[in-house]
């Protein structure tokens, strides 16, 4: 009796847990990667390979270090643990812009379709190879959070690539979603 009880609870405890994935920092994650995908489909092969003057890295170097982490995110809420540095650098990803294009709308999908559990989570990342790797503890919350603070990061370095280029961005590229909603309070 007391194991079925145990069970009951643990049952209640995952369903009070579940959180469908379409949450407010789901939706901005899907809505940050869909704008992504919309300047990724007006901007030429060439455009996404090139390296620009005095730069370190193409857009498609960028978008590749994006989508990386949003593998290493939906690889990591399996497992209770996300490696950032296990990323694979899948050169691929930097050269091939519809390959880009296709890894970007199958992560948008997922936050669409899948369903997220609240359990704490686990984090490494090295910020010094001298040193041991660290590993904090985070949740689901936080690192959907990080997720869309680190893709805006790129995305403004993307923008000024883009524009260098001699391209257009879309209004609001590169711009976190408070730095927007400040501008139109602004008005």
């Amino acid at each position: 009796m007391v194991k079925i009880l145990e069970f009951s609870l643990e049952m209640a405890r995952k369903r009070e847990s579940k959180l469908h994935c379409m949450n407010p920092l789901s939706a901005e994650n899907h809505q940050i990667l869909e704008q992504g995908i919309h300047l990724l489909k007006s901007i030429s092969n060439e455009s996404y390979t090139q390296r620009q003057q005095n730069m370190d890295a193409s857009i498609g170097e960028h978008f590749r270090h994006i989508l990386e982490h949003y593998e290493l995110f939906w690889e990591g809420i399996k497992v209770g643990h996300i490696d950032y540095d296990n990323r694979k650098r899948n050169p691929e990803l930097e050269v091939n812009r519809l390959f880009a294009i296709e890894s970007m709308m199958g992560y948008a999908s997922k936050f669409n379709e899948e369903t997220f559990y609240l359990e704490p989570l686990t984090i490494s990342q090295n910020y010094n190879p001298k040193k041991p790797v660290p590993i904090v503890t985070s949740n689901l919350t936080r690192e959907l959070m990080f997720l869309v603070s680190h893709t805006v990061h790129h995305y403004a370095i993307i923008s000024i690539l883009v524009k260098l280029d001699g391209g257009v961005v879309p209004n609001g590229f590169g711009f976190s979603p408070a730095t927007l909603y400040a501008k139109v309070i602004d008005r």
